[in-house]
């Protein structure tokens, strides 16, 4: 097909996109949803044929104001113009009813005859629903395929009285499941060749023993919290051994007591941004803060071999008030990440780690805001001239430090001086610095970026070491900032 069209100059120019091959229009279509890709028949007879025959289906109720019955429709009538033997991956997402059950499972067969490798479904609670929350039961057809690489769940159950076999799933997502150590040791011991395994807002597992030697990559993200609070005389711990894994994540909201670690010796990366909830509704601010010191410290003492570290959330807090010691002499830490909300700049903490820290290369530090107008008085502001003093220095030796990254920062943040006073102390301390790369914002102006790099030119020793200014992606007209 060739479409003429007229530019400015009223000369003929053609459709470039018709222009392509077939097998490249697919894979642009397969990128879409599949109602979205169905549309592009309207173009041409070629369109039609095409967009029946592409590797991916999506489907989400978006475009259907949420309404199941709609929806439903519009998914039978898509599959039953699909025409290719075997799909790539297929992907539903909508708020799921009980009486939806026999279309699900009718879409979920279909799938898996035509040798799906990649299954997602996302399965939304019904917002304002009055009845007892309704999840779907993963059909026995799930729990033993041969052709699944790929299975991301949300709000999916596995049958108890099914075993699992899936012999090539590398990638298992589970998202807003009841969960249990029993269940995930079936998983595992059901699924050989494994590799990651994320649990997102979940619950139910206390013991995660990841004794699986194909398992490499283990993320634990929570999100809501409980509806209960623990007894006083609860200790509730979860407990993670993996002497397998290599890439190790516990983040978001964290709602028990403790966290501890057995058997990482093999773990490359360790992101520990969890944040330990209060337990009990009369929790005082005192037995948070020693909880935090007692995980802070344990945590870090487990994890003193990992060489990419990222913490943030109680591992700061905690080290704020800890007598944290780890003997620098056994940390392989080669890169740290430090995940720091603006308003809670935890000095101490941060010197801590630095102090433990004494063959690291490269420093991040991800700034994250509640608003644009926090102001330093916020901060957990340390004693005057606290990165001046010779017993900080002696602390922090870094003598190998060579690349510091400022992610996500704001020049119209008046809480940029904590900012500003550590990496002064960063560059008169560290001997092999090479440079400061400060990544700005994306809703920033280029004037305001130059006006703060100018300000920063005071701090920049007389040696080589460079500090600059990475621009955000998308820069924004100064009038349009509001």
């Amino acid at each position: 097909m060739e479409v003429s069209t007229e530019n400015p100059n009223n000369k003929p120019t053609r459709d470039r996109l018709s222009e392509l091959p077939d097998l490249a229009l697919a894979h642009i279509l397969s990128h879409l949803l599949t109602t979205e890709a169905a549309r592009t028949s309207i173009l041409s007879k070629r369109f039609n044929s095409l967009w029946n025959s592409v590797d991916s289906l999506r489907f989400s109720d978006e475009f259907t104001g949420n309404d199941g019955v709609v929806f439903i429709s519009i998914v039978d009538t898509a599959l039953g113009f699909y025409r290719r033997t075997c799909i790539r991956e297929f992907e539903l997402n909508f708020d799921y009813d009980f009486m939806y059950r026999k279309s699900v499972d009718y879409w979920i067969n279909f799938a898996i005859q035509k040798q799906v490798r990649s299954l997602h479904l996302n399965f939304r609670r019904i917002h304002g629903r009055r009845f007892g929350d309704v999840r779907y039961t993963l059909p026995e057809i799930l729990h033993t395929n041969a052709n699944l690489e790929e299975l991301v769940i949300c709000r999916c159950d596995f049958s108890k009285k099914l075993d699992i076999s899936c012999s090539r799933l590398r990638m298992l997502s589970i998202t807003q499941t009841r969960m249990n150590d029993e269940l995930i040791s079936r998983i595992l011991g059901g699924c050989s060749a494994l590799d990651t395994l994320e649990l997102i807002d979940c619950t139910g597992f206390d013991k995660l023993k990841i004794d699986s030697t194909s398992l490499r990559v283990l993320r634990i993200v929570g999100k809501q919290p409980p509806n209960f609070w623990l007894l006083e005389e609860a200790d509730c711990v979860l407990e993670i051994s993996g002497p397998y894994l290599v890439c190790l994540e516990v983040s978001g909201p964290l709602y028990k007591t403790k966290l501890r670690l057995f058997d990482v010796g093999r773990l490359v990366k360790a992101v520990m941004t969890f944040t330990i909830m209060p337990q009990k509704s009369d929790d005082t601010d005192l037995q948070l803060a020693t909880r935090l010191d007692y995980v802070a410290t344990e945590i870090l003492e487990s994890l003193s071999r990992v060489k990419q570290l990222t913490v943030g959330g109680s591992i700061i807090k905690g080290l704020s008030s800890a007598t944290y010691n780890l003997s620098s002499r056994f940390s392989e830490r080669r890169s740290l990440t430090l995940c720091i909300p603006v308003i809670e700049w935890s000095h101490r903490g941060i010197a801590s780690l630095l102090n433990s820290s004494p063959k690291l290369e490269s420093l991040v530090i991800k700034l994250s805001y509640c608003s644009d107008t926090c102001v330093v008085e916020h901060a957990d502001v340390p004693p005057e001239n606290y990165w001046k003093s010779s017993r900080t220095i002696s602390r922090c030796p870094l003598q190998h430090l060579k690349i510091v990254k400022v992610v996500g920062f704001q020049v119209s943040c008046q809480s940029m001086k904590p900012l500003f006073e550590f990496l002064e102390f960063l560059l008169t301390n560290s001997k092999a610095l090479e440079k400061i790369v400060i990544h700005a914002s994306r809703y920033v102006t280029r004037a305001s970026v130059d006006d703060a790099m100018k300000s920063l030119v005071i701090l920049t020793p007389s040696r080589d070491a460079i500090v600059h200014f990475e621009p955000p992606h998308l820069w924004v007209d100064a009038l349009s900032v509001y």
